[in-house]
This record gives structure tokens, C-alpha cells and sequence, in this order.
């Protein structure tokens, strides 16, 4: 188990690496949440520790956190960023892929949104050739409107997380049936009132590194996955 995850580390930080080294001299650079997107926070805190002028723009209070012990000077969301990384919970080969499993997902929306490139980080068991072996999709929603949407989305089998995120949002996780339009229910899900956003993204397979536990990263686009 111990080797298993060293591996695992490794890989994530072969691909926070390569994503750090895209950073150019002056950018604004959103940072993601998750263990890929802490494993390329820690990679450009040493880019900055060696002389590299940037302004993270965290998307959650842990990479805040970890930007600052760093020594990443921090900013708030104001206007786009140059570039962004983050992690994912899953990804097919076509880039439609799952996020939100730290709460997260409506900083990372905005964030990552707003980049002029968006690096996704993850290694070989976060791709899937569809998102059904995942089978969660997150939602956020104002608490006064939580049991309305839970309600609405019954037969997905909503469950509520404990707390509340950074942003004071209910997290409510749903089960997509095996074999369903991730994209066509998302829609549905969207069109409750209530509703902030959803962990579901579609990213350039081009921009989502997989890194390996030798140190190699290659883009998805350029992976294919066993099976």
C-alpha cells in the first residue's frame, strides 16, 4: 500500500512540476485544490524561491494556506489569470471530467474559468474511458435552498456533506446512473433554482498532464489508457 502511494505521489508530482514550469515572469496563476494541485503549488513555490515573479490566486483557504507558507504572493479574484492548475477526481480521454470532491468547485469554476490556460494535473488511475466509474457529481447550492434541490434531484440519491464550503455553500453529492449523459443531466441538474454550479468541467485533453511515477508527464491527448 505504502509503495502504491509513494507512486501516486511521485506522479503527481511529475505533473505539479511540468505545470509550474509553464508559469512565465509575472503571470497571474490560479491555484487549484486537491493533492495534484498542492504536489504543483509546492513546485512553483520553488520556481519563486529561485527568483520567479507571480501572483497565485488560490481557490480554497488549504491552497491559500500552502501558497503562503510558501512564499507565493497571494491576490484576490480580481480579473482573469494567465494560467491555472488543479487537480480532478476523474477524466475521460475526450476531457470531460469530474472535480469538487474537496468542495471546492465553485472558486475552481471561477478560477479556472477565467484562465488563459487551464492545466488539469492528475496520474493514470484518475483516467477513465467514461465517468461512470466515478459515479458522483457534486452540487452546490445556497443552504436555504438544500432540501428544495435534494428533493428535486431524488431519484439521483442526494447526500448532503457535513458543513458547508469556503464560500458557505451546501455540497450535495448525487448518483449518476451507469450509462448516463453526464452532459445532459448536468443540464437538468442547472436548471434547479438553487443551484450555484456543479463539479462536472470539459477541458483540452492537451491540457491535462499525467504524470508518472517515473517522473515522466505526458498530455492526455497523447495517453490512452489500459482497457
Amino acid at each position: 500500500m505504502g509503495s502504491h502511494d509513494d507512486g501516486r505521489t511521485r506522479a503527481w508530482e511529475a505533473a505539479g512540476r511540468a505545470a509550474a514550469a509553464l508559469v512565465n515572469d509575472g503571470d497571474r496563476v490560479g491555484l487549484g485544490t486537491g493533492r495534484a494541485a498542492a504536489a504543483g503549488i509546492r513546485a512553483l513555490g520553488a520556481r519563486v524561491a529561485d527568483g520567479l515573479r507571480c501572483v497565485g490566486v488560490p481557490t480554497s483557504r488549504a491552497s491559500q494556506a500552502l501558497g503562503r507558507e510558501l512564499g507565493i504572493p497571494l491576490a484576490r479574484m480580481r480579473g482573469p489569470v494567465d494560467i491555472a492548475f488543479d487537480g480532478a477526481d476523474l477524466v475521460t480521454p475526450v476531457g470531460l471530467t469530474v472535480k469538487g470532491a474537496g468542495g471546492a468547485l465553485v472558486r475552481e469554476r471561477i478560477v479556472d474559468g477565467s484562465a488563459a490556460r487551464f492545466l488539469v494535473l492528475v496520474d493514470a488511475p484518475k483516467i477513465g474511458m467514461s465517468l461512470d466509474s466515478w459515479g458522483v457529481l457534486p452540487v452546490a447550492t445556497v443552504p436555504f435552498a438544500a432540501e428544495h434541490v435534494a428533493l428535486a434531484l431524488s431519484d439521483l440519491s442526494p447526500t448532503r456533506r457535513p458543513g458547508r464550503s469556503d464560500d458557505g455553500l451546501a455540497i450535495i453529492d448525487v448518483t449518476v446512473p451507469a450509462g448516463a449523459d453526464w452532459e445532459r443531466l448536468d443540464a437538468r441538474i442547472r436548471a434547479v433554482a438553487g443551484i450555484v454550479d456543479t463539479g462536472l468541467f470539459r477541458v483540452e485533453p492537451r491540457d491535462v498532464l499525467v504524470g508518472a511515477p517515473d517522473g515522466s508527464v505526458r498530455a492526455l491527448s497523447e495517453f490512452l489508457p489500459a482497457g
